[in-house]
Formats: structure tokens, C-alpha cells, sequence
């Protein structure tokens, strides 16, 4: 809503667009998903994050036992601080433009950089691949490589707002 107001000798103008947008926004309810969701498939059309699963909390039930290796828990809930200040960057950009729907996209966009980072750094935490391992894929880095789904299990993190699209 804006307003003008002349009384002969001064103006009065405003303007409360934004702030009104602000309140309508902080109405709603909004949520962030950070992940690898069902629409993430390998060339065999497996669900990749399948493949996550049994990395994120470990397995016994498939050939060679996967160890745990939390590439999406650990890595939320240690480097928060990190998310933190990504989210701060544009913020009050953000409440300016009444925007509140974009500091949850911040939220998912630092929460993906922090999983990559935990990728980068093999963990940390992450049990090294097993010799077998290591002799199937060429390579020693755990959870990248071209194991069933390995290859896509990083590319496929991403995050979506409000259960919008991936």
C-alpha cells in the first residue's frame, strides 16, 4: 500500500509494499529439503539415493558391507555455522525485498556446499574404501567414483524449497 498526503506546505509519502509482502510471507510456512531425491537415477534407472542410503547409515544386507559414512547428517550438523553465514550474506537483502522464501534457498545452497565439502575431504569420519574397493573402481576416494550409483552420489545432492521441483 502506498500513500501520499499534501497538506498546502509539506508531503508525506510512503510506501509499504515490501513490508506488507514481508508480513504475507512470514505467514507461510516454509521448509527446506537438502538431498538426494527419488528422481535421481543411475544409467540402469536404480534410484541413486538408494545407493546414498546404504553409504549414509551403512549396510548389511548388500555384498561387502558398506561402512557408514554420513555424507549428508554429518556435515549439516557440523558445519552450521558455515550454513549460517552464507544465509547471512543476502538476509536482510532478502527481509528488505520481503523475500523470506529465499533465505530458506540460501539454507539449501549452503547446506549442498557444506556436503560437497564433506566429499572434498573424504569425511571427515569416512572409513576408507576397502582394498577390494579400491581394485573394482581404480581410485580410493570413498562414495566418488564409478561403483553403482558412486559416480552420480555427489551430483545428485541438491535441495529443494517448500517440496518444490529438485
Amino acid at each position: 500500500m502506498s500513500f501520499h498526503f499534501s497538506d498546502g506546505q509539506s508531503v508525506i509519502e510512503g510506501d509499504f509494499s515490501k513490508l506488507e509482502k514481508l508480513i504475507e510471507n512470514l505467514e507461510e510456512p516454509h521448509y527446506v529439503d537438502i538431498g538426494v531425491f527419488a528422481s535421481a537415477k543411475t544409467a540402469e534407472g536404480k534410484p541413486v539415493a538408494e545407493y546414498g542410503a546404504y553409504n549414509e547409515f551403512g549396510s548389511v544386507k548388500i555384498k561387502d558391507h558398506p561402512p557408514q559414512r554420513s555424507f549428508i547428517r554429518m556435515p549439516l550438523a557440523t558445519q552450521g555455522t558455515k550454513i549460517e553465514t552464507y544465509v547471512q550474506k543476502h538476509a536482510q537483502e532478502h527481509m528488505e525485498n520481503g523475500d523470506i522464501k529465499a533465505i530458506f534457498e540460501d539454507i539449501g545452497i549452503g547446506g549442498e556446499s557444506v556436503i560437497q565439502e564433506a566429499f572434498d575431504q573424504r569425511g571427515p569420519g569416512w572409513k576408507p574404501n576397502a582394498e577390494s574397493t579400491v581394485k573394482k573402481k581404480g581410485a580410493d576416494a570413498p562414495l566418488i567414483g564409478t561403483g553403482q550409483g558412486g559416480g552420480l552420489l555427489r551430483a545428485s545432492v541438491t535441495h529443494r524449497v517448500d517440496g518444490g521441483k529438485e
